[in-house]
């Protein structure tokens, strides 16, 4: 089990008559769901561009809470805002009194029961010792993520430290994210992407649900079954890249790195890769006449 201690980039308290159905109009998931759950999605543009990725926090009917470990509410509470005219919804930014703590690793859900008392299934979150604890996607295995104040972070942290627990610098938990190929918004994925190029049509979209922001092209993206360019987990054991270089395939300008980790056997990277004539068998490299340094990650 490892820990990794951050600050949560977004805390926002949306309430009023209307918030339910506020949000349920702009977030690309479904919300209409009973108090207890949390709903991962995203926040687009209206040409289905990422804005900005949270989970919702359903307390109560129009009670909810948008927390987002890595899109800022910088971004987020303009978008909130935004299309608010004759509706009864009050968001707040809660951001400045935000901590949390990242927990991951086979087993690491009963720890947390053991040491904290609760540890919700994935799709739902409790509240405890002042902490909101909801699985989160720093790893396609068994991770949550605690969010609350200061205090209540650090007491969580030394409690599960002295069972067992191993402190994890930010690197080593980018490491797995970036091999696992879960993408961090608006790092790997942000206003000049589509969800699907992302790989997030699964996690974060309802295709059945009312009308949203972006939802028209989220429809047609469906029903065109493919996009021509999408994220690829890359592997290599030279130097690594540095994010927004370039990648090449066979000479060709093939796409670009978004996001990199380094670690025992090299680095791993997140790119985006053209899909036309790209050979997932085929090395890849960083300087267009240079030699193959790196390969696709088969689960990529």
């Amino acid at each position: 089990m490892i820990i990794h201690r951050y600050r949560p980039a977004s805390r926002l308290k949306v309430t009023g008559e209307d918030a339910a159905a506020y949000l349920q109009g702009q977030f690309t998931n479904e919300l209409r769901r009973p108090p207890g759950t949390a709903v991962y999605g995203l926040w687009l543009n209206q040409k289905g561009k990422v804005l900005a990725d949270s989970h919702v926090l359903k307390s109560a009917e129009n009670d909810l809470l948008v927390v987002s470990v890595t899109s800022a509410a910088a971004v987020i509470f303009p978008r909130l805002e935004e299309y608010i005219v004759a509706d009864d919804v009050t968001p707040a930014d809660e951001t400045a009194s935000a901590f949390g703590l990242a927990v991951a690793g086979p087993g690491c859900g009963e720890k947390i029961r053991q040491v904290l008392g609760a540890a919700p299934p994935p799709g739902q979150f409790t509240r405890i010792r002042e902490l909101l604890i909801f699985s989160g996607r720093r790893t396609r295995e068994e991770n949550h993520e605690l969010i609350g104040p200061e205090n209540s972070i650090a007491e969580a942290r030394q409690e599960l430290l002295a069972a067992g627990g191993r402190e994890a610098a930010a690197g080593e938990m980018e490491y797995v994210r970036i091999l696992d190929g879960l993408p961090s918004v608006p790092r790997d994925l942000g206003p000049d992407d589509l969800p699907n190029e992302g790989g997030l049509e699964d996690a974060a979209i309802s295709y059945t649900k009312g009308c949203y922001l972006g939802q028209e092209v989220m429809a047609r993206l469906k029903n065109m079954g493919q996009v021509r360019r999408r994220l690829h987990v890359i592997q290599g054991s030279g130097k690594p890249p540095a994010a927004q270089d370039t990648v090449y395939q066979g000479g060709r300008k093939i796409g670009q790195v978004r996001s990199v980790a380094t670690g025992e056997n090299g680095f791993v990277a997140l790119a985006m890769l053209s899909l036309v004539n790209l050979e997932p068998g085929a090395g890849l490299s960083l300087a267009a006449a240079a030699a193959p340094t790196a390969t696709l990650v088969a689960h990529g």
